[in-house]
């Protein structure tokens, strides 16, 4: 299963040929598509242009047939008769029998006087005199050369084909006026001839507001609603409008009216895609079973080449997981001298060489700390070193002469790597880095060779945690009856110079500096002021979460500044209300101490120191403020002395 993930080499090869094949294939497929449709749409137009043209040339020959039509009867004798007579039901008579034998060329004829007035319809429109359209197109008909004219007028709700022509006995005496209309049976007669839909559609304009309707059509009821809702009637280019069966190609021709006109008649030819999509799909089909087929035997050849090579491929992907596991062993051989052949040496080298720099690895991580010996395996090896801030932490056992005179030394070497090993396994924890051990003294440095950006916080939390463990300890030592112990810390966060020093044949990983031995002077006055730890005050500014008791201004041997020192008591959540009062209390009485108020000072830490046991009196921050105070006063101090307290001893 795992040959055929995307990690393999033969899947990202047929990955590969799918991408580089389906783009070019699928351009080609919507390139043609696309020439296909545009083909589609320009035959449609063809077929619309001429349809529309036809539609034309048919309402033209229509024209025609009624003016024969029309002409015929004014040389009709029947009819030159009946109207010499002058009465309208005989000249109606005569009109009907003519339009009887136009055999639907002709529909309705209207006679009317050289004036004007009407003296026959036979639709029974019902006005006496020519009027609007009808008194319009006689007088055009009057002022053109042959005295013919022709129009669109609808009657009632049909659009007529209307030709007017005079009727001489022998000078003009009368205006004939012939028609057919423009319905269902015309529309019929057309697309016999176009095989295209055709429909008559009005525009009108009225008060009530502005529609569409179908006058004639060779479409259904469905179809023709479709129509309304779809055809924009003031576009003359194609349209796409969908009916029942599918979309059609939709062209307009003016009939009667101008944009802008209240009614407006237009004929709509329209001529289905049906066909040519069908074909279209087809080809598509086509198409894509062949573009398929070569998909597949391209993939099919693919395979076959890839798994010539693949095999080894996995093969040496194999071997690197076992080497990545940490097995080394098992040297692979891949035949021939190919470049597969090449890696397979190479990784088998790979694996010679990593399985002795693990052996080194291995030893290193037992003499220095696991981030040192990272540091030293991935860069040059080479003297020097590089400036930064780094936190320094001291931490040493008070009362460990006492056990190495009570104890045998089996028993103080088991202490002594127990209490190592627990606060190896503290400062590892919180980020932190063994430098070196010093008898029963351990230098760890937080900040070097990688910065945490809490370096002086986890520091703190870590002195906490040795303080914490201290305990446990001494259970352990009180069970095998053992000395008890206490840790004395201290901490100091400053520049130092961090690298490689020693020789070319032997070199150690450690950080010097002003600051180093500022923390380790720090950890030696947790002696002086019987404290866990003493932690300075660029440490307690970069890890400020914490409640800490200020215990003094000191100039420690070998420093000419003085330093303020503190003494963490814990996370603010850990102190109880008894806690914080005693620490109150302590700083007004350090207050009153560097106020030179001896008196008041005196009573204050008497007061503090009457709260602890009697055991712990006489060892206590408390005391060293008292013993002070038996001799400060009689040293006359400045009024402005500033209180800093000069140790010159380490």
């Amino acid at each position: 299963m795992a040959q055929f993930s995307f990690r393999s080499f033969r899947t990202r090869l047929l990955v590969f040929l799918l991408a580089l094949m389906v783009p070019v294939l699928l351009g080609i497929y919507l390139f043609v598509n696309r020439e296909n449709n545009q083909y589609t749409t320009d035959t449609i137009n063809s077929y619309l242009d001429l349809g529309a043209d036809v539609f034309d040339f048919t309402r033209e020959e229509h024209k025609n047939t009624l003016l024969t039509i029309i002409s015929t009867m004014t040389r009709d004798w029947g009819f030159r008769n009946a109207f010499g007579t002058g009465d309208p039901y005989t000249i109606i008579d005569a009109a009907d029998n003519i339009l009887l034998r136009s055999l639907g060329a002709a529909d309705m004829m209207l006679i009317a006087a050289m004036d004007g007035e009407v003296i026959i319809d036979t639709k029974t429109q019902g006005f006496e005199r020519l009027e609007g359209e009808w008194l319009e197109l006689m007088n055009r008909a009057a002022s053109s050369d042959d005295g013919i004219g022709d129009a669109i007028i609808t009657l009632q709700g049909v659009p007529y084909q209307i030709t007017v022509i005079p009727l001489y006995l022998p000078t003009p005496v009368a205006w004939i006026f012939g028609g057919f209309p423009l319905d269902n049976q015309f529309t019929d007669t057309v697309k016999q001839s176009i095989v295209s839909d055709v429909s008559i559609v009005e525009y009108q304009q009225s008060a009530a507001g502005n529609g569409l309707q179908v006058i004639a059509s060779t479409l259904g009821q469905g179809d023709q609603q479709a129509l309304i809702e779809q055809l924009q009637f003031d576009r003359l280019q194609t349209q796409r409008i969908l009916l029942s069966d599918g979309e059609y190609g939709t062209l307009l021709r003016p009939l009667y009216g101008q944009d802008g006109d209240p009614l407006q008649i237009k004929a709509v030819i329209q001529k289905s895609y049906n066909e040519n999509i069908e074909n279209l799909q087809a080809f598509q089909r086509v198409l894509l079973q062949f573009y398929i087929a070569v998909i597949l035997v391209s993939l099919i050849a693919v395979v076959l080449l890839a798994r010539s090579f693949t095999r080894p491929v996995l093969d040496l992907a194999s071997r690197v997981r076992r080497i990545e596991a940490g097995d080394y062993g098992q040297a692979m051989q891949v035949p021939g001298r190919d470049e597969l052949s090449q890696l397979a040496s190479s990784v088998n080298n790979m694996a010679a060489g990593l399985a002795e720099k693990e052996k080194v690895r291995d030893l290193l991580g037992k003499v220095v700390s696991h981030e040192i010996a990272e540091e030293l395996l991935s860069k040059k090896i080479e003297l020097g070193g590089e400036e930064k801030v780094v936190t320094v932490l001291f931490a040493d056992i008070k009362g460990f002469t006492t056990l190495c005179e009570s104890s045998a030394p089996e028993a103080v070497l088991t202490v002594l790597n127990r209490y190592l090993s627990e606060i190896t396994r503290i400062i590892e924890n919180n980020s932190g880095v063994v430098d070196k051990y010093t008898g029963d003294s351990v230098m760890a440095l937080f900040g070097a060779p990688l910065s945490r950006g809490n370096d002086a916080e986890n520091a703190v939390k870590a002195a906490l945690a040795i303080q914490a463990c201290m305990a446990e300890l001494n259970a352990i030592n009180r069970a095998e009856g053992m000395a008890l112990m206490e840790a004395g810390i201290g901490i100091h966060t400053g520049l130092v110079v961090a690298g490689n020093l020693g020789s070319q044949n032997r070199l150690n990983y450690t950080v010097i500096g002003d600051s180093v031995n500022l923390a380790a002077r720090l950890e030696g006055l947790t002696r002086k002021y019987n404290t866990g730890n003493i932690v300075s005050d660029a440490s307690r500014a970069q890890a400020p979460d914490f409640v800490y008791r200020e215990l003094d201004l000191v100039q420690v041997a070998g420093k000419s500044e003085p330093v303020r020192i503190y003494e963490v008591m814990g996370e603010a959540s850990q102190l109880t209300d008894v806690r914080r009062q005693e620490l109150q209390a302590f700083a007004d009485a350090l207050a009153a101490y560097r106020a030179q108020q001896w008196e008041d000072a005196t009573a204050r830490f008497m007061a503090l120191q009457e709260t602890l046991p009697s055991r712990e009196r006489a060892m206590s921050l408390y005391s060293v403020y008292l013993e002070r105070m038996e001799y400060l006063p009689r040293r006359n101090l400045p009024a402005d002395w500033d209180a800093v307290f000069v140790f010159d001893r380490k």
